[in-house]
Order: structure tokens, then C-alpha cells, then sequence
């Protein structure tokens, strides 16, 4: 039974977006999704808490039912769990069909909003968090490693999906705790270098999300001796130097006398050197294997409970599952010193020095290859092997966690007076080497669609702290506000007096309603899509927190149904100047799109039906 402890006056809600989304594409669980596979449950369990999930095209979370939630949570793809994953994915995909039209779950002061899975991957799910805090949810999220800011192995796109998210747990946070000490360290430390202080969260640890022993084949599923290497294939987790030293050491002892290497990860980022000297070495000669597709969790049991050791050469980690899940098939783990691998793999792993050939070839030698000594260092593991964290206890933290929870008052961003920022990310810029695609996304992307301004790299740290609302998934002119959703700009005030917030608009064919409140006053208008909107601030002090509201009302004459919003700056109300420029930018913007369309053949054919229609011809 899980002694675990949430208090009964909050209403906890745990987010399992990442894990329906998961088990929609019906493959094998990875270190994330063990988490929330193996710790959702058990608070489900202790606390009555209830799961929800993101509707992205509304940006609203939708609460599972309770078949759904058996189902895909409480049954789901645990260690233990039999489940057919045809029927999880026919399931997921019901559910997400389902929450396109159910009833959001309310959210207010007693609400606790859990993050246990990959926030940080999902924009969408990042900012419903953040309106979810708007309206007053706790937001709780555990925190895995920092590896995309600290280790450069991603892709551009994925660090700066990172950002946004440490941005989130700076803002927004009630608590953030880490799966080992080092990340909690690195967390602290960057959010110190950036004059801020991390919401505080405990350190949890990680057990190993295999179950050992139950249903291990007596046959080994490898028809030679092996080696173990279990990883995302992605430069980070050193690939190349495991296969460097076991180059090396075939070419010392002989291939006969070198276990294989067999890599068991889906393929990631970065990782072309590997890959190449893989294929074109044919992987050594037949010694090194990639299983790069998805396996089961008895299959991957299997593997470890018959390898020989296993190796983990990353050259950083926010804990390092496969070094937990090594010593719980009583195997020596031989991994690289750094990160938080000493808190996995404790005083039973054999390390060598990080990022090493040398020395990572000198310590499987002595302690791997060296078979009296690794059956001297397997029993040791075996002596120990009752001492590990559990689920439980780490269901336990989690509840402290979310008990310790304290709601945090929105903050209000900085804002420069007259600069223009965009709502969408930064498109990748192309390479200067083709002249006339530079020049075209200069022009195009390069600028600020109102005021002609250079569109700043960074601009998403305002832009995320500033403006919450209903938007679902951004797109990549900017966000999307559909009847019935908002937006709200929140910002610090940059400087006395009268002030008004300018929004450029998608340019589609219709109009819709808005209405609008804030400091400024109540207004209601007609939005023509491609024209610029102007909300009032009204007056105030430089410093003080300024916040205004748009709420879409009526998109029926809208093509698209929907106002999409593409950037805005803040002005003086009096600064005539600044505000013509803009609405002269968005009426040109207008004239080329009307001029492309009576252009078109279409527009040509249907000049009848417009004249009958009184829409002009």
C-alpha cells in the first residue's frame, strides 16, 4: 500500500499529454514517459488526483474518463502491464478525438497542475500551463536534466523549445523538483546567472523502470556474448567513443576475445559521425549492432539479463536510467564520470574518466573483460540490490511536492516602449550562400510585419512572459484566437502616461468581433483580418503593471474562423507618427493580397456571384 500524503484542499490535476501521445504511436516507453507510466498511478491512488490532457487545437485540458484513464494510466504501459498497445493507441486516439468537443476542466486557486512528462518538447502545452496559471492553478513540474542548454547535442529548435520551458518554471512555478541533485544544481545555477531564483523542489532519484527477473528466457537473445549499451542514439550519449574502444580492443585482443557491443535506442540528433563510421566499418566487422526500432519492455529485460556488463559513456545525464536498470539485473554498469551518474550508479559502477577512449578501454579491460573481477563486482551488486529507490518513494516526494505547493502571483514582463515583438519563433535562417532565398527571408521573415523592424532573435522570453490566453497550437505566423478564446497582455509599464498596445492581424479574407477590456476602458469593434488593432492602456506610472484583455466574439464571416495575431509593441497614445507607419504597413500588406487575389482565375470566375451577392465584383 503507498503511504503517500496530498492534501484534500487542493484539487490535483496530473497532466499525461505526453503519455497519450505516446501510447497513440504505440511504441515502447522511454526513461519520460517510465516516469509518468510508473508515478501517475500511485498518486491516483494516494490522492484521488485526476488526469487531464491537452486539447491543442483549443489549448484546454480535457479530463480522461475513467476508462481512459484505466486504461491508458492506471493500466497503461507500467512495467507490470500486460496491455495490447494496439488497443492503447485506439484508446489514446479516442481520447484526443473525444476532447476536441468536451468541456475543459476549470482551473482556479485550488487547483494543482502536474507536470510529470516532456513539457519542454510541447509549445502548445507550455503555454496552456502558463494561462492555467493565469486563472490561479499551482503549476508543479518535475525537472529532468538541462541537457539541451548545457550539452550541445540537439537540434536549434529543441534548445530554444527548452528556454521557453525554464522560462515557465522561472515565471511560473510553485515547485520544481529534479530527479537527481546535479539537476536541481544546474537549475539553480542557471537561473543565478540570470539574476533570478529557482522555485524551490526536492531531488528525487530514479529506480529502475524494468522488472527484473519475471519472464527472463533461459536462452540469450544474442547468439554471442555481449555488451549492453542502452541509449537514445544521439551525439550526447558518445556513441563514437564506444565504438572507438571497441576498435581498439579488438585490434589488442582479437574479435574472439571482445564481447559484442549491442546499442539498443531510437535514433536522435547529431549523431552522423557514429553512423557513418557504423555503416561504413560495417559496424566492426559484425561486432557493434544498432536496434534502433522500437522494443518491448520484456524484450529489453531479456537483453539486459543476459549481457555480460553494459556500458554508458554519455557525457551528460540528468540521472542515467540505464545505469539503475544495469545494477538491477545485477550487471556492472562501466560508465563515464560526470553529471549526476555518480547518484546512479553509486559505489557499484565502474567509471573512467569522462569523454576518455583510454581510459574508458583501461576500466572495461580491468574490471569488464576481467572475468573473476566482474563476478567479484556482480556479487557485491547482488548484496545491495534491495537498497534502491522505489516508485513509492518517489510518489512520496512527489506528494510532498504537491502539498508544499503555494500559488504565485503572475509576474509582469519588461517591455521595451516601440519595439515590435513577434509571436512566432524565429524561422531557421537560410544559407547565405543562396543569394535570392537570404534576400527574400530578409524581407520577408526578417522583419517586423508593422513596423519594418529587425525581428529580434529572443523575443519569445517577452513574448512568453507577456501574453497568455486560449490560443491552441501556435503556428508559424503567430497564434490563432477563436470564438469564445483571448489573449491577455500583461507587461510592466516602461514609462509614464497614456499608453496603447498595437497588434497586427493575419491578412485572410473576413472580419471578426471583438470585445476588449483593460485600464483603457471597454471596447467592442469589428476586426477586418490584415488590419492592425489598437487597445487602449489608458493612463499610468512607469514601473507600475499594466494588463489588457481581447476576447473573439464572432468569427462567422471569417474564412478561416478564427483571428490570427502576429505581433504587437507597445506606444504612447499621442505618438501619431508610430502608429501611422504601422497602419500604413498593414493596409499595403492588404493592397498585394487583394491584388493577388483578382488576380487569380477563381476571382475572375465568381465576379457574378459577388456582384449578385452585393460584395462587389
Amino acid at each position: 500500500m503507498v503511504e503517500v500524503v496530498v492534501s484534500t484542499r487542493k484539487d490535483v490535476l496530473i497532466d499525461v499529454t505526453d503519455l497519450v501521445e505516446f501510447c497513440q504511436r504505440a511504441e515502447s516507453v522511454s526513461g519520460v514517459q517510465r516516469v509518468v507510466a510508473e508515478v501517475a498511478p500511485l498518486l491516483i491512488e494516494a490522492s484521488g488526483a485526476r488526469c487531464v490532457f491537452l486539447d491543442r487545437p483549443r489549448g484546454l485540458f480535457i479530463e480522461l474518463n475513467s476508462e481512459e484513464q484505466h486504461k491508458l494510466v492506471e493500466t497503461g504501459v507500467r512495467s507490470k502491464s500486460s496491455a495490447d498497445r494496439s488497443v492503447l493507441a485506439a484508446t489514446a486516439d479516442s481520447a484526443m478525438a473525444r476532447g476536441q468537443t468536451a468541456q475543459p476542466v476549470p482551473l482556479g486557486k485550488d487547483s494543482v497542475l502536474v507536470f510529470l512528462g516532456a513539457l519542454w518538447i510541447n509549445d502548445a502545452l507550455m503555454m496552456a500551463a502558463r494561462e492555467a496559471h493565469s486563472q490561479g492553478a499551482r503549476l508543479v513540474s518535475l525537472l529532468y536534466d538541462l541537457t539541451p542548454v548545457m550539452e550541445a547535442g540537439h537540434t536549434a529548435a529543441v534548445n530554444q523549445l527548452f528556454e521557453r520551458y525554464l522560462g515557465l518554471l522561472l515565471d511560473c512555478a510553485s515547485r520544481a523538483p529534479a530527479i537527481s541533485r546535479f539537476s536541481r544544481s544546474d537549475f539553480e545555477t542557471y537561473a543565478q546567472e540570470r539574476g533570478r531564483s529557482a522555485p524551490a523542489g526536492a531531488a528525487t532519484q530514479l529506480p529502475c523502470g524494468l522488472a527484473p527477473g519475471a519472464g527472463l528466457s533461459a536462452e540469450s537473445p544474442w547468439p554471442r556474448p555481449y555488451a549492453l549499451f542502452v541509449g537514445t542514439v544521439e551525439a550526447r550519449k558518445n556513441h563514437i567513443l564506444a565504438l572507438h574502444a571497441w576498435e581498439e580492443l579488438i585490434a589488442k585482443h582479437g574479435p574472439d576475445n571482445i564481447p559484442d557491443l549491442v546499442c539498443v535506442g531510437r535514433l536522435g540528433w547529431h549523431a552522423g559521425e557514429f553512423l557513418r563510421t557504423y555503416v561504413f566499418s560495417k559496424g566492426l566487422n559484425g561486432k557493434v549492432s544498432v536496434l534502433s526500432g522500437s522494443l518491448a519492455d520484456g524484450d529489453l529485460a531479456n537483453l539486459y539479463g543476459h549481457a555480460e556488463f553494459t556500458v554508458y559513456p554519455s557525457r551528460y545525464e540528468g540521472w542515467g536510467l540505464p545505469v539503475s536498470e544495469s545494477l538491477a539485473f545485477g550487471k556492472l554498469p562501466v560508465v563515464a564520470d560526470n553529471s549526476s551518474l555518480r547518484e546512479a550508479g553509486g559505489d557499484l559502477a565502474a567509471y573512467f574518466i569522462s569523454d576518455d577512449v583510454e581510459s574508458f578501454i583501461e576500466v572495461v579491460e580491468r574490471n569488464a573483460l576481467d572475468t573473476d573481477r566482474r563476478r567479484e563486482l556482480e556479487a557485491r551488486i547482488h548484496t545491495r540490490s534491495d537498497i534502491g529507490v522505489t516508485w513509492e518513494n518517489i510518489a512520496d516526494v512527489l506528494a510532498e511536492e504537491i502539498d508544499m505547493s503555494e500559488w504565485r502571483p503572475p509576474m509582469s514582463a519588461k517591455l521595451d516602449l516601440g519595439k515590435e515583438y513577434m509571436l512566432s519563433v524565429a524561422p531557421q535562417t537560410p544559407d547565405e550562400g543562396y543569394a535570392d532565398q537570404y534576400l527574400d527571408f530578409l524581407t520577408r521573415e526578417g522583419l517586423t510585419p508593422m513596423l519594418g523592424q529587425p525581428r529580434g532573435e529572443r523575443d519569445f522570453e517577452a513574448v512568453d512572459a507577456t501574453v497568455v490566453g486560449t490560443f491552441g497550437s501556435p503556428q508559424a505566423w503567430g497564434y490563432e484566437i477563436r470564438p469564445g478564446s483571448y489573449a491577455q497582455f500583461r507587461f510592466t509599464r516602461p514609462v509614464d502616461g497614456d499608453l496603447v498596445v498595437l497588434i497586427s492581424t493575419r491578412s485572410m479574407p473576413g472580419c471578426v468581433t471583438i470585445e476588449s477590456a483593460g485600464p483603457g476602458g471597454p471596447l467592442v469593434e469589428d476586426v477586418y483580418l490584415g488590419s492592425v488593432i489598437t487597445l487602449p492602456v489608458g493612463e499610468g506610472q512607469s514601473g507600475d503593471s499594466a494588463l489588457v484583455r481581447m476576447t473573439v466574439t464572432d468569427a462567422h464571416d471569417s474564412v478561416e474562423g478564427f483571428l490570427g495575431i502576429r505581433s504587437f509593441v507597445v506606444l504612447r497614445r499621442d505618438d501619431v507618427h508610430t502608429q501611422t507607419i504601422a497602419l500604413n504597413a498593414a493596409a499595403s500588406a492588404l493592397r498585394q493580397e487583394l491584388d493577388f487575389l483578382q488576380g487569380t482565375r477563381s476571382w475572375k470566375v465568381t465576379a457574378p456571384l459577388r456582384k449578385w451577392k452585393g460584395r462587389g465584383a
